[in-house]
């Protein structure tokens, strides 16, 4: 027979049993929420690193970097570069793709197809970037994933249909680039070294136009990279002249700076409320010197550079405010001598978020319109 005495007194006890579990769990999580997240924020600066450039994050697994067709382009080669780092003191070997134009590709087709010989390719491929009349986009991605991830090849068919040489690559710590622990300084000087390349590749007598685009952290590291060229060039490059500036920086949701993307992202929201909210989740990306990533200051100091700003007013990753913040601090930055500086957005009914304006209706038009007057 059921003891239903019993039963009536254990049920009440279960009950309490778990509604006292459930509320230490949650006083557990509120405890960990208020007081050890933002210890963990303040002071580690592994964590924060971590957070800015989420190398950690490799995808596609396994990537084939050495056949890019495997990864979804077609008309690309696999290059890399290595150098003595200035800022980590050791060989850094940087991994990056050329992507042939749509029109050159088309011609080449046979030679791509046929060919066994990786170095006579090379050779004529070589040729084919020194001589050319096409403009050249060299791109710098954003943070997490390699130059392979699914949203960047999306983009570089753009760039091939647009009949733009590609030139794009991995920062050091991601990719098949070597494997370091990312800092400002390094992905900095990485681009550099890139950029570089590129400018002593492409004939000096007949250059062809040559943009940078950045997106999202690569926007930051394009900006830093542009906005210092005649330092760097001699600082770290030990170059008598600076590298010449490019033609043009296309921004692809920027923000203004490395602490105002942190205070305006949307998880935020769920630590404003705390007092000492500055001090431990603002002000660690203020005073540190390995990520600060302050574009605005940068761009201010290129006023000869031709900028255009993307951002689409749905992106959540990077608000569209942080985007609208620098380019009216570059704009406040110039007169009307100087380069000019566009903001083209997208409206939130688009749904192009933070990693596809590739999609935008217009964006050729507007590309297109931006190489055309910045020949």
């Amino acid at each position: 027979m059921v003891d239903l005495q019993g039963l009536l007194i254990c049920v009440p006890l279960y009950s309490a049993g778990v509604l006292l579990l459930g509320a230490s769990i949650s006083a557990g999580l509120f405890v960990f929420h208020v007081g050890v997240v933002p210890l963990i924020f303040k002071y580690s600066k592994a964590f924060r690193r971590n957070l800015v450039f989420a190398n950690f994050v490799q995808w596609p697994l396994h990537a084939d970097f050495e056949e890019p067709s495997s990864c979804g382009i077609e008309g690309a080669r696999n290059l890399s570069i290595e150098y003595q780092s200035k800022i980590d003191k050791c060989k850094v070997k940087i991994g990056m793709w050329h992507i042939l134009p749509k029109t050159v590709y088309e011609k080449l087709k046979g030679s791509f197809e046929a060919s066994t010989d990786k170095e006579e390719l090379n050779k004529l491929l070589d040729e084919e970037l020194a001589r050319s009349k096409t403009p050249i986009m060299l791109y710098c991605h954003g943070n997490s994933n390699s130059r392979a991830a699914s949203h960047r090849i999306e983009l570089y068919q753009f760039f091939q249909k647009m009949d733009f040489h590609t030139i794009t690559f991995d920062y050091r710590g991601y990719g098949d680039s070597t494997n370091l622990k990312p800092t400002e300084a390094g992905v900095v000087e990485d681009s550099l070294v890139v950029y570089e390349w590129l400018q002593s590749t492409v004939d000096n007598d007949n250059k062809p136009p040559i943009f940078v685009w950045g997106h999202s952290l690569g926007t930051a590291i394009s900006s830093h990279l542009l906005g210092n060229l005649p330092e760097l060039s001699i600082t770290i490059l030990e170059r008598s002249k600076p590298l010449p500036m490019p033609n043009g920086l296309i921004l692809e949701a920027p923000f203004n700076n490395l602490a105002d993307e942190v205070a305006k992202h949307p998880l935020s929201k769920l630590v404003t409320w705390l007092p000492y909210y500055e001090a431990t989740f603002v002000a660690p990306f203020v005073h540190n010197t390995e990520q600060t990533f302050r574009s605005d200051e940068h761009l201010r100091k290129a006023r000869s550079l031709p900028v255009l700003i993307l951002h689409a007013k749905d992106d959540v990753i990077v608000p569209f405010v942080v985007g609208l913040k620098l380019y009216r601090s570059i704009l406040s930055s110039r007169s009307e001598s100087d380069a000019a500086v566009k903001l083209h957005a997208y409206d939130k009914r688009e749904n192009l978020g933070h990693k596809y304006i590739c999609h935008a209706k217009d964006l050729h038009e507007v590309i297109g319109s931006f190489v055309v007057e910045n020949k």
